[in-house]
Protein backbone atom coordinates (compact mmCIF):
# COMPACT_ATOMS: atom_id res chain seq x y z
CA UNK A 1 0.00 0.00 0.00
CA UNK A 2 3.19 2.08 0.84
CA UNK A 3 3.93 1.97 -2.96
CA UNK A 4 0.22 2.70 -4.12
CA UNK A 5 0.80 6.17 -2.00
CA UNK A 6 3.88 7.21 -3.23
CA UNK A 7 3.06 6.54 -6.84
CA UNK A 8 0.29 9.05 -6.35
CA UNK A 9 1.98 11.85 -4.38
CA UNK A 10 4.50 11.62 -7.41
CA UNK A 11 1.85 12.04 -10.05
CA UNK A 12 0.28 14.84 -8.02
CA UNK A 13 3.85 16.81 -7.81
CA UNK A 14 4.20 16.47 -11.88
CA UNK A 15 0.77 17.91 -12.15
CA UNK A 16 0.54 20.33 -10.02
CA UNK A 17 4.01 21.45 -10.85
CA UNK A 18 3.19 21.68 -14.63
CA UNK A 19 4.24 25.35 -15.74
CA UNK A 20 2.08 25.90 -19.38
CA UNK A 21 4.08 26.62 -22.14
CA UNK A 22 3.44 25.90 -25.64
CA UNK A 23 4.06 21.86 -27.38
CA UNK A 24 0.85 20.05 -26.22
CA UNK A 25 -0.64 17.31 -27.49
CA UNK A 26 -3.48 15.04 -27.67
CA UNK A 27 -3.07 11.32 -29.37
CA UNK A 28 -4.93 7.86 -29.13
CA UNK A 29 -3.92 4.49 -30.02
CA UNK A 30 -3.26 0.79 -29.53
CA UNK A 31 -1.11 -1.89 -28.85
CA UNK A 32 -0.42 -5.31 -29.38
CA UNK A 33 2.29 -7.38 -27.73
CA UNK A 34 2.75 -10.12 -24.91
CA UNK A 35 2.52 -10.86 -21.47
CA UNK A 36 4.08 -13.40 -18.61
CA UNK A 37 3.59 -14.09 -15.25
CA UNK A 38 5.97 -14.16 -12.01
CA UNK A 39 4.79 -16.00 -8.57
CA UNK A 40 3.90 -19.07 -6.98
CA UNK A 41 4.57 -21.07 -10.03
CA UNK A 42 7.75 -19.97 -11.36
CA UNK A 43 10.74 -20.82 -10.24
CA UNK A 44 13.07 -18.37 -11.01
CA UNK A 45 11.65 -15.56 -13.60
CA UNK A 46 9.96 -15.27 -16.34
CA UNK A 47 8.92 -18.79 -17.93
CA UNK A 48 10.09 -18.29 -21.48
CA UNK A 49 6.97 -20.81 -22.85
CA UNK A 50 4.44 -18.97 -20.73
CA UNK A 51 4.54 -16.07 -22.81
CA UNK A 52 0.71 -14.71 -23.96
CA UNK A 53 -0.72 -12.72 -26.14
CA UNK A 54 -1.41 -9.22 -24.65
CA UNK A 55 -3.47 -6.01 -26.90
CA UNK A 56 -4.99 -2.62 -25.54
CA UNK A 57 -5.78 1.13 -26.21
CA UNK A 58 -4.82 3.78 -25.36
CA UNK A 59 -4.84 7.84 -25.31
CA UNK A 60 -2.08 10.22 -24.45
CA UNK A 61 -1.62 13.63 -23.09
CA UNK A 62 1.39 15.54 -23.97
CA UNK A 63 1.32 18.15 -21.45
CA UNK A 64 5.37 19.22 -21.93
CA UNK A 65 7.89 18.21 -24.07
CA UNK A 66 9.01 15.65 -20.75
CA UNK A 67 6.04 14.59 -19.04
CA UNK A 68 3.34 13.00 -20.47
CA UNK A 69 0.22 11.52 -19.05
CA UNK A 70 -1.66 7.98 -20.60
CA UNK A 71 -4.36 6.20 -19.78
CA UNK A 72 -5.05 2.48 -21.17
CA UNK A 73 -6.79 -0.20 -21.13
CA UNK A 74 -5.24 -3.59 -21.76
CA UNK A 75 -6.34 -7.63 -22.02
CA UNK A 76 -4.29 -10.03 -21.96
CA UNK A 77 -3.60 -13.61 -20.86
CA UNK A 78 -1.38 -15.16 -18.06
CA UNK A 79 -0.08 -18.65 -17.11
CA UNK A 80 1.97 -20.94 -14.84
CA UNK A 81 2.26 -24.52 -14.23
CA UNK A 82 4.81 -25.91 -12.01
CA UNK A 83 5.80 -28.33 -15.01
CA UNK A 84 8.20 -25.58 -15.94
CA UNK A 85 10.65 -25.45 -12.47
CA UNK A 86 13.60 -27.51 -12.13
CA UNK A 87 13.15 -28.30 -8.46
CA UNK A 88 11.59 -31.89 -7.78
CA UNK A 89 9.48 -30.80 -5.10
CA UNK A 90 7.67 -28.02 -7.33
CA UNK A 91 7.04 -30.37 -10.04
CA UNK A 92 5.54 -32.69 -7.56
CA UNK A 93 3.29 -30.14 -6.28
CA UNK A 94 2.18 -30.33 -9.61
CA UNK A 95 -0.36 -27.19 -10.17
CA UNK A 96 -1.21 -24.67 -13.20
CA UNK A 97 -3.34 -22.27 -14.06
CA UNK A 98 -4.24 -19.72 -16.24
CA UNK A 99 -6.32 -16.40 -16.40
CA UNK A 100 -7.79 -13.86 -18.64
CA UNK A 101 -6.35 -9.96 -17.22
CA UNK A 102 -8.37 -7.00 -17.87
CA UNK A 103 -6.36 -3.84 -16.67
CA UNK A 104 -7.31 -0.29 -16.24
CA UNK A 105 -4.31 2.25 -15.68
CA UNK A 106 -3.24 5.29 -15.97
CA UNK A 107 0.49 6.29 -15.97
CA UNK A 108 3.03 9.01 -15.80
CA UNK A 109 5.65 9.07 -18.95
CA UNK A 110 8.97 10.93 -18.13
CA UNK A 111 11.01 11.36 -21.63
CA UNK A 112 14.56 11.46 -21.24
CA UNK A 113 15.28 13.68 -24.37
CA UNK A 114 12.35 16.61 -25.53
CA UNK A 115 9.14 15.64 -27.86
CA UNK A 116 7.39 16.98 -30.80
CA UNK A 117 5.65 16.05 -33.59
CA UNK A 118 7.56 18.90 -35.43
CA UNK A 119 10.41 17.17 -35.06
CA UNK A 120 11.34 13.47 -36.12
CA UNK A 121 13.32 11.66 -33.67
CA UNK A 122 14.96 8.16 -34.65
CA UNK A 123 13.94 6.96 -31.13
CA UNK A 124 12.60 8.97 -27.73
CA UNK A 125 13.73 6.87 -25.00
CA UNK A 126 10.93 7.69 -22.05
CA UNK A 127 10.22 5.96 -18.18
CA UNK A 128 6.57 5.55 -16.91
CA UNK A 129 5.31 4.37 -13.82
CA UNK A 130 1.59 4.76 -12.13
CA UNK A 131 -1.11 2.63 -11.10
CA UNK A 132 -3.74 0.35 -12.16
CA UNK A 133 -6.64 -1.70 -11.30
CA UNK A 134 -7.66 -5.28 -13.11
CA UNK A 135 -9.62 -8.08 -13.07
CA UNK A 136 -8.33 -11.80 -12.88
CA UNK A 137 -9.80 -15.27 -13.04
CA UNK A 138 -7.91 -18.29 -12.51
CA UNK A 139 -8.71 -21.10 -14.11
CA UNK A 140 -7.21 -24.77 -13.87
CA UNK A 141 -7.46 -27.76 -16.30
CA UNK A 142 -8.68 -31.04 -14.84
CA UNK A 143 -9.41 -34.03 -17.21
CA UNK A 144 -9.98 -31.74 -20.70
CA UNK A 145 -12.05 -28.84 -18.90
CA UNK A 146 -11.24 -25.78 -17.15
CA UNK A 147 -12.64 -25.00 -13.66
CA UNK A 148 -13.42 -21.48 -12.15
CA UNK A 149 -10.25 -21.61 -8.89
CA UNK A 150 -11.43 -18.93 -7.24
CA UNK A 151 -15.92 -19.32 -6.39
CA UNK A 152 -13.82 -23.49 -5.32
CA UNK A 153 -11.44 -21.84 -2.69
CA UNK A 154 -8.67 -24.63 -3.12
CA UNK A 155 -6.99 -22.70 0.18
CA UNK A 156 -10.65 -23.31 1.77
CA UNK A 157 -11.37 -19.54 1.23
CA UNK A 158 -15.08 -19.24 1.60
CA UNK A 159 -16.07 -22.41 3.59
CA UNK A 160 -16.17 -24.02 7.23
CA UNK A 161 -12.40 -25.23 6.18
CA UNK A 162 -10.73 -22.23 7.26
CA UNK A 163 -13.54 -20.08 7.98
CA UNK A 164 -11.96 -17.23 5.73
CA UNK A 165 -13.46 -14.86 3.02
CA UNK A 166 -12.93 -15.78 -0.89
CA UNK A 167 -10.18 -13.77 -2.21
CA UNK A 168 -11.06 -10.53 -4.43
CA UNK A 169 -11.21 -10.88 -8.10
CA UNK A 170 -10.01 -7.21 -8.24
CA UNK A 171 -6.89 -5.53 -7.51
CA UNK A 172 -4.38 -2.99 -7.74
CA UNK A 173 -1.06 -2.84 -9.34
CA UNK A 174 1.94 -0.79 -9.91
CA UNK A 175 3.23 -0.40 -13.56
CA UNK A 176 6.44 0.90 -14.15
CA UNK A 177 8.71 0.28 -17.15
CA UNK A 178 10.70 1.76 -20.07
CA UNK A 179 9.72 2.77 -23.55
CA UNK A 180 10.99 4.24 -26.89
CA UNK A 181 8.97 6.15 -29.46
CA UNK A 182 9.69 6.87 -32.81
CA UNK A 183 7.47 9.81 -34.56
CA UNK A 184 7.35 9.30 -38.46
CA UNK A 185 5.38 12.44 -39.07
CA UNK A 186 3.41 15.36 -37.51
CA UNK A 187 0.55 12.71 -37.20
CA UNK A 188 1.71 9.32 -36.75
CA UNK A 189 3.88 7.79 -34.16
CA UNK A 190 5.12 4.06 -33.11
CA UNK A 191 6.97 2.61 -30.32
CA UNK A 192 7.51 -0.38 -28.24
CA UNK A 193 7.28 -0.31 -23.89
CA UNK A 194 8.59 -2.88 -21.38
CA UNK A 195 7.13 -2.90 -18.43
CA UNK A 196 6.28 -4.93 -15.07
CA UNK A 197 3.06 -4.53 -12.75
CA UNK A 198 3.85 -5.57 -9.04
CA UNK A 199 -0.14 -6.58 -7.43
CA UNK A 200 -1.86 -6.17 -4.56
CA UNK A 201 -2.85 -9.69 -4.61
CA UNK A 202 -1.23 -13.13 -4.25
CA UNK A 203 -3.86 -15.28 -6.00
CA UNK A 204 -3.43 -14.32 -9.62
CA UNK A 205 -2.52 -18.03 -9.60
CA UNK A 206 -4.74 -19.20 -7.07
CA UNK A 207 -2.21 -19.91 -5.10
CA UNK A 208 -0.99 -18.38 -1.87
CA UNK A 209 -0.88 -20.11 1.79
CA UNK A 210 -0.88 -23.80 2.87
CA UNK A 211 -3.29 -27.07 2.08
CA UNK A 212 -6.06 -26.82 3.83
CA UNK A 213 -7.75 -29.96 5.85
CA UNK A 214 -8.45 -31.95 2.27
CA UNK A 215 -10.44 -34.75 3.90
CA UNK A 216 -12.68 -32.10 5.46
CA UNK A 217 -12.80 -30.30 2.09
CA UNK A 218 -13.62 -32.76 0.04
CA UNK A 219 -16.34 -34.29 1.96
CA UNK A 220 -17.72 -30.47 1.00
CA UNK A 221 -16.36 -30.01 -2.27
CA UNK A 222 -14.67 -33.27 -3.72
CA UNK A 223 -13.71 -31.05 -7.20
CA UNK A 224 -11.77 -28.50 -4.55
CA UNK A 225 -9.89 -30.82 -2.92
CA UNK A 226 -8.79 -32.46 -6.54
CA UNK A 227 -7.72 -28.78 -8.10
CA UNK A 228 -6.36 -27.99 -4.38
CA UNK A 229 -3.98 -31.31 -4.48
CA UNK A 230 -2.85 -32.58 -7.65
CA UNK A 231 0.62 -34.18 -6.41
CA UNK A 232 -1.27 -37.30 -6.98
CA UNK A 233 -1.42 -37.37 -10.36
CA UNK A 234 2.08 -36.83 -10.46
CA UNK A 235 3.13 -39.19 -7.93
CA UNK A 236 0.34 -41.75 -7.16
CA UNK A 237 1.74 -42.44 -3.49
CA UNK A 238 1.26 -38.44 -2.59
CA UNK A 239 -2.20 -38.33 -0.31
CA UNK A 240 -4.51 -35.72 1.23
CA UNK A 241 -3.13 -36.36 4.38
CA UNK A 242 0.85 -36.09 3.27
CA UNK A 243 -0.13 -32.49 2.20
CA UNK A 244 -2.61 -31.15 5.13
CA UNK A 245 -0.69 -28.04 6.63
CA UNK A 246 1.74 -27.69 4.49
CA UNK A 247 3.38 -24.94 2.53
CA UNK A 248 1.32 -24.43 -1.02
CA UNK A 249 2.34 -20.94 -1.66
CA UNK A 250 4.38 -18.24 -0.25
CA UNK A 251 1.99 -15.40 1.02
CA UNK A 252 4.68 -13.01 1.76
CA UNK A 253 5.50 -12.15 -1.65
CA UNK A 254 2.79 -10.35 -3.93
CA UNK A 255 2.48 -11.64 -7.61
CA UNK A 256 4.12 -10.02 -10.46
CA UNK A 257 3.18 -9.89 -14.12
CA UNK A 258 5.24 -8.60 -17.20
CA UNK A 259 3.65 -6.38 -20.79
CA UNK A 260 5.57 -5.67 -23.62
CA UNK A 261 3.73 -4.11 -26.42
CA UNK A 262 4.60 -2.25 -29.80
CA UNK A 263 1.84 0.88 -30.51
CA UNK A 264 0.89 2.99 -32.82
CA UNK A 265 -0.51 6.22 -32.34
CA UNK A 266 -2.54 8.96 -33.88
CA UNK A 267 -2.11 12.72 -32.66
CA UNK A 268 -5.60 14.38 -32.40
CA UNK A 269 -3.69 17.88 -33.22
CA UNK A 270 -2.10 18.96 -35.92
CA UNK A 271 1.43 20.15 -35.37
CA UNK A 272 1.11 22.96 -34.25
CA UNK A 273 -0.47 21.40 -30.76
CA UNK A 274 -3.22 22.52 -28.65
CA UNK A 275 -2.51 26.30 -28.18
CA UNK A 276 -4.03 27.46 -31.67
CA UNK A 277 -7.16 24.88 -30.89
CA UNK A 278 -10.07 26.95 -28.68
CA UNK A 279 -11.34 23.99 -27.84
CA UNK A 280 -7.76 23.36 -25.50
CA UNK A 281 -6.91 26.78 -24.64
CA UNK A 282 -7.76 25.93 -20.90
CA UNK A 283 -4.75 23.91 -20.93
CA UNK A 284 -2.44 26.94 -21.41
CA UNK A 285 -2.82 30.40 -19.83
CA UNK A 286 0.27 32.09 -22.27
CA UNK A 287 -0.27 34.53 -25.02
CA UNK A 288 -1.37 31.99 -28.56
CA UNK A 289 1.56 31.70 -30.33
CA UNK A 290 2.53 32.65 -33.98
CA UNK A 291 2.35 29.67 -35.84
CA UNK A 292 5.16 30.52 -38.13
CA UNK A 293 7.61 30.32 -35.06
CA UNK A 294 6.05 26.07 -34.73
CA UNK A 295 6.47 25.26 -38.30
CA UNK A 296 6.76 21.68 -38.68
CA UNK A 297 10.36 20.88 -38.69
CA UNK A 298 11.34 18.31 -41.23
CA UNK A 299 14.34 15.69 -41.21
CA UNK A 300 17.42 18.30 -42.30
CA UNK A 301 19.44 15.90 -42.62
CA UNK A 302 17.24 13.76 -45.36
CA UNK A 303 16.42 16.79 -47.12
CA UNK A 304 20.17 17.76 -47.14
CA UNK A 305 20.72 14.32 -48.32
CA UNK A 306 17.94 14.28 -51.28
CA UNK A 307 19.26 17.83 -52.73
CA UNK A 308 22.89 16.90 -52.60
CA UNK A 309 21.87 13.37 -54.81
CA UNK A 310 19.60 15.89 -56.40
CA UNK A 311 22.46 18.20 -57.22
CA UNK A 312 25.20 15.37 -58.44
CA UNK A 313 22.76 14.09 -60.70
CA UNK A 314 22.65 17.67 -62.12
CA UNK A 315 25.76 17.76 -62.36
CA UNK A 316 25.87 14.35 -63.82
CA UNK A 317 23.96 15.44 -66.45
CA UNK A 318 25.57 18.74 -67.20
CA UNK A 319 28.56 17.12 -68.15
CA UNK A 320 26.89 14.18 -70.30
CA UNK A 321 25.29 17.02 -72.14
CA UNK A 322 28.73 18.97 -72.82
CA UNK A 323 30.14 15.91 -73.98
CA UNK A 324 27.57 15.47 -76.90
CA UNK A 325 28.21 19.19 -77.38
CA UNK A 326 31.59 18.67 -77.96
CA UNK A 327 31.11 15.39 -79.57
CA UNK A 328 28.70 17.39 -81.85
CA UNK A 329 31.13 20.16 -82.92
CA UNK A 330 33.40 17.49 -83.49
CA UNK A 331 31.49 15.54 -86.18
CA UNK A 332 30.38 19.30 -87.51
CA UNK A 333 33.75 20.41 -87.91
CA UNK A 334 35.36 17.23 -89.73
CA UNK A 335 32.08 17.67 -91.77
CA UNK A 336 33.14 21.47 -92.75
CA UNK A 337 36.77 20.07 -93.72
CA UNK A 338 35.44 17.46 -95.81
CA UNK A 339 33.20 19.84 -97.68
CA UNK A 340 35.67 22.18 -98.44
CA UNK A 341 38.28 19.75 -99.87
CA UNK A 342 35.46 18.42 -101.98
CA UNK A 343 34.40 22.07 -103.46
CA UNK A 344 38.33 22.55 -104.24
Amino acid sequence: MSRLVSILAFLSISFCTYTPISGQWLETGFSLGASNYMGDLVEDHLAPNEYNPAFGIFGRYQMTPFISFRAYLNKLELSGSDSNNRSLGLRRRNLNFKTNVVELGFVNEISITPYSPREQKNALPYLYVGISGFYFNPQAEFQGTLYNLRPLGTEGQGNTVSGTKPYSAIALAVPFGIGFKWNLSSLVNVGIDFGMRITTTDYLDDVSGVYPNLELLAQQDPLAATLSFRGGEFDPSLNFADAQGNIRGNPDKPDWYFVGNIFVSINLTDEYGMEWNPEFRSFSDQPVPEKELFRYKPNLSKIKKKESDQKRKQIKKERLQKKKDREKMRKKKKKSRVSSKKSR
